[in-house]
């Protein structure tokens, strides 16, 4: 499982879901969820479409959250491919 260090917080690359089915919550690569992404439930094998209109607070929170990690990865992979000098 892929984390990332930041100072001393670290990144995991994966976000709670919760069923909206089963209720039962399990964890899915940030990288994945967008909107319109369909998953199905690890535990009642049910299809869960990720839409960020829903009224679902549980999947609402689980998208801000994806979006938040791939932000702080992409943060990490920016600084590391510039050295700020040009070439020549």
């Amino acid at each position: 499982m892929p984390r990332l260090f930041i100072g001393v917080i670290m990144i995991d690359d994966k976000v709670k879901l919760r069923c909206p089915g089963c209720k039962r919550v399990f964890r899915e690569r940030a990288s994945k969820i967008r909107d319109g992404f369909q998953v199905n439930c690890e535990h009642c094998n049910r299809l869960i479409t990720l839409n960020r209109d829903t009224e679902d607070p549980f999947i609402r929170r689980a998208m801000k959250s994806a979006k938040e990690v791939r932000a702080a990865m992409q943060a990490m992979r920016t600084p590391a491919s510039y050295s700020g000098e040009p070439k020549t």
